[in-house]
């Protein structure tokens, strides 16, 4: 018999990003292996991430989406394109105001939903993964309430996640007692970075890591068949970023400044392309730097043509700023999809954590501070002079989507005979 699972995710298709697919590629793959899905998911979700409709299609017909109304929430994601450009300040004063996040007022209506299903439907286990962090508390307090496993997939890091804004000193310690508090009394969890669960181990007296465990984010090789690689001048380096640039901690100005010191007949060319979208604005900056024709703006593409852009490139490049003490804590989800590429990467990200620990288990690159633009220079110098080849063309097969699913089902079925035993 199908083992049921109900899957609470913020963000789901139709919105696109990389860390819906997380999810979205757990449900493709499991549902082909006896495992039926459920999705309580926010309805009209207004943030500023696009829509890709081709992560919906690859959702299952079968799939049970129940989508939940946000209290308050008047706007559609169109009537707030073009406002992403003041990104930092809006993500300030909302960190200000909302602590976690600015989702909390989402949880009670989602909890009375959980509850309706769970009386209509049997349900083996739920997963709730989060961002936004609210759904940790959410997690939290359905473990105590429910006799059935609750999961907390962690996409990426709380309180250490460099991308995450503390307005003043107090804001941290109250988001850092909840997540604390939150963490103490979820029974089980997966965490997409090992850097997670080895902080829990320092910080939560009797954590039980053995109730955890670490699966990575990766990327699909279906993904990756019958790609239209986009055709560019041979003549250039061409290297690219896909993800969205923001104003402090992978701010483009690391990459820029190296490559508008490049003497002029080497400067001609190289083409950095950014595919999706900017809380910074670009073109200003590349022409402050006077580099605007070295730089290509693609904006938000869905993920099978921003593969076939990436594909047609060179090199890669991102960028985690090694002057934040959080920065060693994540990596992106894209960064994956560039290892399947097999082209080199250029890291600018610190030369400890999880980013440069990943580009030296993989060999996929070189990873250099990202204030030592010397360094970035004298690579771009070399790659122009050069194309780049990698010359480990390993698979990775421990980052497909597929053995991560297969992972994830050996975990969930491993916690639902836990709870069981517990239970009698």
């Amino acid at each position: 018999m199908a083992k049921r699972c109900l899957i609470v995710s913020y963000y789901f298709p139709p919105t696109g990003g990389g860390g819906v697919q997380r999810i979205s590629k757990l449900i493709k793959y499991l549902s082909k292996d006896n495992w039926e899905f459920s999705v309580l998911t926010a309805e009209n979700e207004p943030a500023a991430l696009p829509d890709d409709d081709s992560l919906l299609k690859e959702i299952p017909a079968q799939t049970k989406i129940y989508r939940v109304k946000i209290p308050g929430s008047h706007h559609t994601k169109g009537s707030l394109k073009g406002k992403i450009k003041s990104g930092f300040l809006v993500r300030w004063i909302s960190s200000f105001i909302f602590i976690p996040d600015a989702r909390k007022n989402w949880l009670e209506p989602a909890r009375e939903k959980i509850f309706e299903i769970l009386k209509d439907n049997k349900i083996d286990i739920i997963i709730i993964t989060a961002p936004p962090y609210s759904l940790e508390l959410l997690a939290a307090g359905l473990t105590k309430k429910l006799s059935i496993p609750v999961v907390v997939d962690l996409r990426d890091p709380w309180t250490t996640n460099p991308y995450k804004i503390h307005p003043s000193k107090w804001h941290f310690y109250k988001d850092r007692k909840l997540e604390i508090k939150a963490v103490s009394d979820i029974k089980y969890g997966v965490a997409a970075y090992r850097s997670q669960i080895d902080f829990y181990k320092t910080q939560i007296s009797g954590f039980r890591s053995n109730n955890w465990e670490y699966i990575p984010n990766g990327y699909d090789s279906q993904d990756f068949e019958n790609l239209k690689v986009e055709q560019l001048d041979p003549q250039k380096l061409h290297l690219a970023f896909s993800g969205t640039f923001y104003s402090h901690i992978n701010r483009p100005q690391f990459l820029f400044k190296a490559i508008a010191s490049l003497p002029a007949d080497l400067k001609e060319k190289i083409c950095f392309h950014h595919i999706g979208d900017a809380v910074v604005d670009l073109e200003k900056i590349a022409k402050d730097l006077d580099i605007q024709e070295n730089i290509r703006t693609w904006g938000y593409q869905n993920h099978k043509r921003c593969l076939e852009i990436l594909a047609g490139m060179d090199a890669y490049c991102f960028i985690l700023d090694s002057k934040n003490n959080n920065s060693g804590n994540t990596i992106g989800g894209k960064v994956y999809e560039y290892i399947k590429l097999r082209k080199p990467i250029l890291a600018l990200v610190p030369e400890q954590g999880e980013a440069s620990d990943l580009i030296s288990l993989t060999k996929s690159g070189k990873v250099i501070d990202p204030y030592k633009t010397n360094e970035i220079k004298e690579l771009l110098t070399l790659w122009i002079k050069q194309k780049p080849i990698l010359k480990n063309t390993t698979d990775f097969p421990e980052f497909e989507r597929f053995e991560l699913a297969r992972k994830y089902a050996k975990f969930m079925n491993d916690v639902i005979s836990d709870n069981q035993k517990s239970k009698d």
